[in-house]
């Protein structure tokens, strides 16, 4: 069990020795949780980040004050070199070499101090500026979690490693140091620190926060956090650390990125936005969606000139396609024109669904049965796999008569005038998929296909809003993935988030795009899925 630390037994010893050497105990102009501190300093930033929890209790720099307490009692009064403060404790093996080196006393005394200091990345003007924060930071940095006698270990260890050189060389134990540090700053857990030696400062508790954020660059050897490279994000590279990343954009292992800070030029942790979109620019037309380059499950929209997270919908760019439904008014027509269910590798016009196609598309029908019970009319292509996807559509939302017919519209070549050009793109650039996305978002291969405006206007008022006489008030018009592309880039007004030759993503099964038909005429467009996802 923990040593109880009474800041009575310390009484006039700390207030006057323990952090003593030419300043008060006043504060020295820190604040805790932001704002403007009293000399100027700018307002802290709370990170948001996935940084490892630090969930165990914090008893720094409790331990560490103990050490030095009993230290002081027990120092002999002939030692001609005094222990005052953690820095005299630390740099006391490094003092005795430079005696060793015939270096006056009070030179030795100064040089070690100074090398201490900077082995936390402290400068003497800092330290003659803050001295009491600086002081305070590096004892609560020496403890970290450690235990009363590992804290009294790693005090040896950290003398004994500046005693040769007056350098700290061991990075395995700055790394530690600094992983613990990040953990704090992650959760905001320096209140802790801060309760912990109130009573030592009367309430007026330094800014030791910064000199202990100012220690993880040292530790991650960050380059200095200036004005030339002010907004650079970058990762940690060192595999001892636990937010190792093995490049940027890997996150598997860790996900926190730093970045330097304009404000005040000091690396901080990054919020998801900042190490998202770092090198992003501008998008390269509106609404343009782009996965986040650390946080791969964070999608960002380019909207109103800049980016920003995008909703889920936005994301995805599909509506879930029972949601449409449950939404649409009494007096109001659907039209669901939608890629056909999961098929087997024939792609052929008499390939089949695969037997997940068939529960996939019965499972929908079930969920749309959860809503309301009516009529449906089908049509699809005319190839067995359309087909099977209206007919098990109409099983799993239990209608066994229901209109199904072949419609020449729902052709997967529709917007396609030379097949044979087609091919021989398809196989010279990237494959079909690259092929279609291309002409239906960048207008390529005019000799391959038709005039993406004109040809889905051909489909949508020829094809479909004049066959709405025999229609139902809900109707499946199932086809394929090369007609339902260009139909959404044309219908979104090229939003749509599937430019497999940019973003690799494509139409999933099932989704599609909704045409609701209003009493006056008027028409609106939703891309809708099926399935969880509207790509794939």
């Amino acid at each position: 069990m923990r040593k109880k630390w009474c800041v009575e037994c310390l009484g006039a010893a700390l207030a006057a020795a323990l952090f003593l050497f030419g300043c008060s105990a006043e504060n020295n102009g820190g604040v805790a949780n932001g704002g403007e501190s009293a000399n100027g300093d700018p307002a802290e930033v709370k990170p948001d980040t996935q940084a490892v929890q630090v969930l165990e209790p914090i008893y720094a720099p409790l331990y560490t004050f103990e050490i030095l307490e009993e230290r002081i009692a027990a120092a002999d009064s002939a030692d001609s070199v005094k222990v005052a403060h953690i820095v005299d404790l630390l740099a006391r093996p490094r003092v005795d070499q430079h005696l060793m080196n015939h270096v006056p006393l009070d030179s030795a005394v100064e040089r070690a101090k100074y090398e201490t200091l900077a082995a936390f990345g402290v400068d003497s003007l800092q330290y003659a500026m803050d001295s009491n924060a600086v002081l305070l930071a590096i004892a609560a940095m020496m403890q970290n979690r450690l235990s009363k006698e590992e804290s009294q270990n790693f005090i040896g260890i950290l003398g004994e490693d500046l005693k040769g050189d007056g350098v700290w060389n061991d990075p395995n134990w700055k790394i530690q140091v600094a992983d613990w540090i990040v953990g704090l700053d992650s959760n905001w857990r320096y209140g802790e620190i801060r309760n912990n030696v109130t009573s030592a400062y009367g309430g007026n508790v330094p800014n030791f926060e910064r000199y202990m954020r100012g220690f993880i660059p040292l530790a991650y050897a960050f380059e200095p956090c200036t004005d030339a490279n002010a907004g650079t994000v970058v990762h940690v590279s060192q595999g001892q650390s636990a937010y190792f990343a093995n490049d940027y954009e890997t996150s598997d292992h860790s996900a926190v990125r730093f970045i330097c800070d304009a404000n005040g030029f000091q690396w901080r942790l990054a919020q998801p936005m900042e190490k998202d979109t770092v090198g992003f620019g501008p998008g390269e037309y509106d609404k343009e969606i782009r996965e986040g380059r650390v946080i791969h499950d964070n999608y960002y929209i380019f909207d109103a000139g800049a980016w920003r997270l995008a909703s889920p919908q936005e994301a995805d760019g599909f509506t879930d396609l029972v949601e449409v439904y449950a939404n649409l008014a009494a007096d109001e027509k659907a039209v669901f024109i939608i890629r056909h269910s999961e098929r087997t590798g024939e792609t052929g016009a008499k390939g089949h669904l695969t037997d997940n196609g068939k529960k996939y598309a019965q499972d929908l029908g079930k969920r749309l049965a959860a809503v309301n019970q009516e009529k449906f009319y089908f049509g699809y292509s005319g190839y067995t796999r359309t087909q099977e996807t209206c007919e098990n559509i109409a099983a799993g939302y239990g209608q066994s008569k229901y209109d199904l017919e072949v419609l020449a519209g729902l052709d997967g070549d529709w917007y396609m005038k030379d097949s044979l050009k087609f091919e021989s793109y398809s196989n010279s650039d990237g494959g079909g998929w690259v092929v279609c996305s291309k002409y239906a978002f960048l207008g390529a291969y005019p000799d391959v296909f038709y005039d993406l405006e004109t040809r889905s206007e051909e489909l949508l008022q020829n094809e479909i809003l004049a066959n709405l006489g025999k229609m139902k008030r809900v109707n499946f018009l199932v086809t394929h993935d090369y007609l339902v592309v260009p139909l959404l880039a044309y219908v979104t007004n090229g939003h749509a988030n599937v430019r497999f030759y940019e973003k690799w993503k494509w139409v999933n099964y099932m989704a599609g795009v909704a045409m609701i038909i209003s009493p006056d005429g008027s028409i609106r467009y939703i891309p809708v899925k099926g399935l969880e996802t509207g790509t794939m």
